[in-house]
């Protein structure tokens, strides 16, 4: 696995600990959902998330 991949994961998983945290708070499974898309929608925004190398923005 090479390291965008894993920092890829890292981020994700990241998300995923925020929007669990988040669910369970609140005691919702579409809080989860909304808090997970924003999460990572935001990392890709910023570009922590990379999908490609080469894409150059």
């Amino acid at each position: 696995m090479r390291a965008r991949q894993k920092l890829n994961r890292a981020y994700v998983n990241g998300a995923l600990l925020c929007a669990a945290g988040a669910g369970l708070v609140t005691h919702s499974g579409l809080i989860f959902l909304i808090v997970l898309a924003a999460c990572v929608a935001l990392n890709v925004k910023d570009r922590s998330i990379r999908s490609d190398r080469n894409q150059k923005f």
